[in-house]
């Protein structure tokens, strides 16, 4: 009996905790007492049994045979369930799937850039195009011209435009108090007439004689001519007008109905001839304004004409054409990024699902090694009680005890462990795929590397100018 409870305590001292170790836990002081082996073996010798010729064994030790051996089954269910999950987790561990899933997130990336290039690189030579022509346009508009210096104008007409609405809100404002005498409605009503005649006067000088008279900077004679002329006929024409208008004040305020026509007359036939001080002063005032808005209006463009104008659709198709090539530079980084990061977060996994395949594999070894284990204990239990009842029946009774006492236990019963196979090919399989993995993903990290490359190199046929520094440099700061 020593012999068996020892080799108990001996197997139970190296046991990992697992499903079975609850189950394959024995108390055999425990265990007596539950099936009453004192009790049943001194009854058992007191009337002689079991006799001594008996040659099987009785019913107190078929029932410790018994309890074993249903122990026995239920941990050989354990560990076909616990086999079950294990192989299927082990199963599911192949680093196979990861290469797949690599192979798929590189084609995927290699067909983005491949119909990134196809799809932009064709709008991009037509951008292209048409910069290279509006160049050869400005260059050769440049060599007409003899200019060599660069095109200066403001960076938004806004401001100008607004002086001149300001200019004319202004005017309008000081006929209208001029005209109010005249007018049935006082200032508003003067004001309707001052609005229309502030428009002709400003609009007039602002963006006829402001576009004009810059033909005086052109290399041609004859349109530097035309400028000056141009201006000796709007000088009395200015004049002329805003003269006609302070006549037509002075008959507004005493004759409205007919003072277009009287002041017509007066104007042809002594046109200085103004009866009123107000007069005076809103031919003054109109004059001033028409020689602001001349003024406004030079000044909101390049002195030479058609020179900023050409300048400006130079700029904004380059700025249409930069801003569309470092788009495509872009998208492709962001291609090319997003496929590193995600080669490394793949790498990571492999890594971790190879260190979960090895636990996995030495868990399943434990666990069968449990069970082998637990299965030596139950026999060995099952004897130590086996012998425990035996030693207090041969010690009470008179007769000599039968010949099997002298027998150890073993069960007849088979059980069965499914799927307790060796994993060390599934393993080595494994780890030579983990060990090749590092080359696999720098062969697919060269394969986008070289369609990068490629791209790029695609990109300086269409543009020999374009450096990469400077999207290299945004694309830093985007990452960072």
């Amino acid at each position: 009996m020593n012999k068996w409870a020892d080799k108990i305590k001996k197997n139970f001292s190296y046991r990992s905790k697992s499903d079975l170790t609850d189950e394959c836990e024995i108390d055999l002081d425990a265990t007596a007492e539950q099936l009453t082996l004192q009790e049943k073996a001194e009854l058992a010798a007191k009337t002689g049994l079991p006799r001594s010729d008996a040659i099987n064994s009785d019913g107190t030790e078929r029932e410790i045979q018994s309890y074993f051996e249903n122990k026995m089954a239920n941990i050989n269910r354990i560990v076909n369930e616990g086999l079950c999950v294990r192989n299927t987790s082990i199963t599911d561990t192949n680093l196979q799937d990861e290469r797949a899933l690599i192979n798929n997130h590189t084609e995927h990336s290699k067909l983005a850039v491949k119909s990134l290039m196809v799809r932009e690189f064709r709008l991009l030579k037509q951008l292209k195009k048409e910069l290279d022509d509006i160049q050869q346009e400005f260059q050769s508009f440049q060599t007409t011209n003899q200019l060599i210096r660069t095109a200066h104008y403001p960076d938004s007409q806004l401001l100008y435009f607004a002086v001149i609405l300001l200019f004319w809100l202004l005017e309008s404002a000081g006929n209208g108090y001029f005209f109010a005498a005249g007018s049935e409605l006082g200032l508003l009503g003067g004001v309707g007439q001052a609005v229309i005649i502030a428009a002709i006067n400003i609009s007039i000088a602002f963006l006829l004689m402001g576009w004009l008279f810059r033909y005086k900077n052109h290399h041609s004679i004859w349109k530097q001519s035309a400028a000056y002329i141009g201006l000796a006929i709007y000088l009395p024409c200015a004049l002329g007008f805003n003269l006609l208008v302070a006549h037509y004040r002075d008959y507004f305020a005493l004759q409205p109905e007919t003072a277009g026509s009287l002041a017509v007359q007066r104007f042809l036939e002594s046109p200085w001839q103004l009866a009123e001080f107000n007069s005076w002063m809103l031919f003054f005032m109109g004059l001033l304004f028409a020689v602001f808005a001349f003024i406004d209006g030079y000044k909101r463009d390049d002195a030479y004409p058609g020179y900023g104008k050409l300048h400006r659709r130079l700029l904004a198709v380059h700025e249409d054409y930069d801003e569309h090539r470092d788009d495509i530079v872009t998208q492709v980084e962001e291609i090319r990024q997003e496929f590193l990061i995600k080669l490394e977060e793949m790498k990571q996994a492999v890594l971790l699902k190879h260190t979960r395949l090895v636990h996995l594999v030495e868990d399943k070894q434990v666990f069968v090694a449990e069970y082998e284990q637990g299965i030596a204990n139950f026999i060995a239990a099952a004897n130590a009680l086996i012998y425990r009842y035996r030693d207090i029946n041969m010690s009470l009774r008179n007769d000599s005890a039968p010949p099997y006492f002298e027998q150890d236990w073993a069960s007849n019963n088979v059980f069965t462990v499914r799927g307790a196979h060796d994993d060390i090919a599934v393993v080595e399989q494994q780890k030579q795929l983990f060990n090749d993995f590092p080359a696999y993903c720098q062969q697919r990290a060269n394969e986008i590397e070289k369609l990068y490359v490629s791209f790029f190199q695609q990109l300086q046929i269409i543009d020999p100018d374009f450096k990469l520094d400077k999207i290299e440099s945004k694309s830093a700061q985007n990452y960072a």
